[in-house]
């Protein structure tokens, strides 16, 4: 206990303090002498005032004024001597506990023990009073309907709510009995139901109470029997059941609705912590209700936002806003997933934030989606810029391969010259097989497609496989004998295998394992909503593993584009035709990557169900065929024509030549004699080769016709479904081979 004494002589303070400290009344005191020093005290916890009647500039009257002004429930005590009647009596009647003459200190432990309850008697009658205070409000304007009631069914109270639910008036309660307010209470089932109050004190019924409008209420009511001065009382508690099943139906509502809905729904207290998450959520991100109960929603951290991300979020709802943005979360098995999200404070009648909810929609199928179409489109529009330059680079391989070839026929085979000229045929077959790399990429290569089995193809490349790997890489090859047939131009599959192997041994640059695995599978339409590309039915799928570095996000992103490598040599050419050969053939290819893990790439394509087509045997080289015909030669490139028309000249042909469409009919009416074959371009400006052979053989209905190209495979495709009925030369050709392609269209055989 602590307690200030005012005096200004300190030996007389320390005086009264001895005696009280003495008789155990105290813990410790402080000496008190003016007004600011009184101020200051009161600040502080304090139990008790001992005040002379006067200090420097300070008197008991104003010591008492200020403790009843700060309504301070602590003893006031007055030290005097015996001639200041009139002042003890002033501090008695205007609060003061007791006063002690200065000349009897003996008597003050018995005061101030005295003072000390009175005290304490003052501050539990305040609280009562508080309390009874705060229960009669309580009361008043509580929710439920309440009722006082003598035990003959008579209303003597009701608090707002009771007056509210029956439209009576304070005034007019004490007026009214219990059958009034419920007719089927008559006076012996009132009896009965007070007999049984009596034994259980308490208890519950439904019962129908009639407004003073006479609408009847159905309410349930819980009645208690209570003892007051001698005479027994019923409490009532009524609840009017129409609001209490209207609000359980609602909360039912709303429990269904979140419990079944779509998107993921999470409440968190004020710092994060998860208090409730729905069904979806558990489906979503793989915890269930009971794993993430009370645990920080940060658990979803997929650690891909920087930490502004989150003092962003946590600022607007701290600032009472709701946020609204995209996460990319983690699951429970360490997958990722992507989520638009809003997040709003739950608020208190005060407007206080109590709660976070948050609804979530898992995005992560569009984004996938979203992504795999940026990267069709990309690839489209490189295609198409691939294609362009590979059929105008085309055109200027056709010109120099055909006079290299020329040269090469003519000049002696000892002329120190020669062996430039064969340099420059070489560059141009480098060049050629770069362009059919291009046009592989772009989807526009000309193929020579055939059933063949994909099984036998990989197999009969093991042994090249092995000399590409090198000693230190491992390969194992597994074949599912029920993987099925394909169609594809044997030598672009191939191609695929060995840039698969290159790429995948250059990833494992200490030495590893590669494998290689075909089986049948089906790709249903689920797969393919998620898969853009993806055709569903029967595929063969084709899968090669390997043990190297693996690959970033940002590196999988970029991997099929032209021209990209991650490698110090290379021309980053090799996936990029792999993705247009598996494209072309109404295939996809998949890759599976992360660093230091290996990667997968599957490579799914069509299944047929045709028998394999056995490829022909090649023949010995003959010498050029040679023949003395009329050849129409159509051509845009006045090189590539001009090339062509030497070409077939050397051979014994008549050619006449045309530089487009319009020339070409014009020549063909202005010519008098037979046209045995038409050999065109098939994109030309004005009119396309295929629209000029059909104007053309109505003019010249025995006339064949021979396209060239190095880009328009697709285009024939559109007109010439069936490949047997069409024949066609890819640039750049050679003398050797425009001799052949000639000879075997006017013979018949192609």
């Amino acid at each position: 206990m602590h307690v200030i004494i005012i005096e200004e002589e300190q030996k007389i303070a320390e005086a009264i303090a001895r005696v009280l400290l003495q008789n155990k009344m105290i813990d410790s005191w402080r000496q008190v002498s003016d007004l600011r020093q009184l101020e200051e005290a009161l600040e502080l916890p304090l139990d008790g005032i001992l005040s002379s009647e006067s200090a420097v500039d300070l008197s008991c009257l104003q010591a008492l004024k200020m403790v009843r002004l700060r309504q301070l429930d602590i003893l006031f005590i007055l030290l005097t001597v015996q001639q200041n009647h009139q002042v003890a009596i002033e501090c008695l009647k205007r609060g003061a506990d007791d006063c002690v003459y200065r000349d009897q200190l003996d008597r003050l432990p018995a005061a101030f023990k005295s003072a000390w309850q009175k005290a304490s008697e003052r501050s539990q009658q305040k609280r009562m009073e508080k309390a009874l205070l705060i229960t009669k409000l309580a009361v008043d304007h509580a929710a439920m309907a309440m009722y006082w009631m003598s035990l003959d069914g008579r209303l003597m109270w009701a608090n707002d709510a009771g007056l509210k639910l029956l439209g009576y008036s304070i005034k007019e309660i004490d007026q009214i009995s219990i059958d009034k307010i419920d007719p089927g209470l008559t006076a012996s089932v009132w009896r009965e139901f007070v007999t049984t109050l009596r034994d259980k004190k308490s208890q519950m019924a439904e019962m129908r109470f009639q407004h003073k409008s006479g609408r009847s209420l159905s309410v349930e009511v819980t009645a208690n029997l209570f003892e007051s001065d001698g005479r027994e009382y019923l409490l009532l508690f009524a609840l009017d059941n129409a609001k209490r099943k209207n609000a359980e139906a609602e909360n039912s509502r709303l429990v269904t609705a979140v419990e079944q809905a779509a998107e993921s729904i999470m409440i968190t207290d004020v710092k994060g912590h998860i208090l409730y998450v729905n069904p979806a959520f558990e489906r979503i991100a793989g915890y269930s209700r009971n794993e993430v109960a009370g645990k920080n929603a940060n658990i979803l951290k997929s650690g891909r936002h920087p930490r502004i991300f989150y003092n962003e979020l946590w600022s607007t709802l701290t600032s009472g806003e709701s946020w609204h943005g995209h996460f990319i979360n983690r699951r429970k098995d360490g997958s990722l997933f992507e989520e638009e999200a809003t997040i709003s404070p739950i608020k208190n009648q005060q407007g206080q934030t109590i709660n976070f909810v948050a609804v979530k929609r898992d995005v992560t199928h569009e984004v996938d989606l979203e992504k795999q179409f940026i990267q069709a489109q990309k690839m489209e529009a490189i295609g198409r810029l691939a294609g362009g330059v590979a059929h105008d680079f085309n055109n200027l391989l056709t010109v120099i391969n055909g006079y290299c070839e020329l040269m090469l026929s003519q000049i002696d085979v000892h002329d120190p010259l020669r062996k430039n000229i064969e340099q420059i045929d070489k560059s141009v077959q480098k060049g050629a097989n770069l362009t059919r790399q291009l046009l592989a990429f772009s989807r526009q290569e000309p193929l020579e497609a055939k059933v063949i089995d994909l099984n036998r193809s990989i197999a009969e490349m093991g042994k090249l496989m092995k000399r590409i790997l090198g000693e230190d890489i491992e390969l194992e090859i597994h074949l599912d004998p029920k993987a099925g047939n394909i169609k594809a131009d044997p030598g672009q599959i191939e191609q695929i295998v060995v840039n698969m192997a290159i790429n995948a041994r250059d990833a494992m640059v200490d030495g590893g394992k590669l494998v290689l695995r075909t089986k049948p599978v089906f790709l249903d339409e689920t797969y393919c909503k998620t898969h853009l590309n993806a055709q569903s039915g029967a595929h063969v799928l084709f899968s090669i593993s390997d043990t190297g570095v693996g690959m970033t996000e940002e590196v999988k992103l970029k991997i099929f584009d032209p021209f990209f490598t991650t490698k110090k040599t290379g021309t980053g050419l090799g996936l990029s035709t792999v993705f247009g050969i598996v494209t072309q053939y109404g295939g996809h290819i998949e890759c599976e990557s992360e660093p230091d893990k290996g990667t997968i790439f599957n490579i799914y394509l069509p299944q047929v169900a045709e028998p394999v087509e056995e490829l022909p045997a090649k023949s010995a080289l003959q010498s050029l065929p040679r023949g003395d015909e009329t050849i129409l030669l159509v051509e845009d490139e006045e090189d590539v024509k001009s090339l062509a028309a030497r070409m077939l000249r050397l051979q014994g042909y008549t050619v006449l030549e045309a530089q487009h469409g319009g020339e070409a009919l014009l020549t063909c009416e202005q010519y008098a004699g037979p046209i045995h074959l038409l050999i065109t371009d098939v994109i030309m400006p004005q009119m396309s080769g295929v629209d000029l052979a059909i104007r053309l053989q109505k003019l010249k209905p025995a006339m064949k016709v021979l396209y060239m190209s190095g880009y328009a495979g697709s285009i024939l495709a559109k007109d010439y479904p069936d490949k047997k009925q069409l024949a066609f030369m890819p640039k750049p050709f050679t003398l050797q081979q425009i001799s052949h392609h000639v000879r075997q269209v006017l013979d018949g055989s192609v």
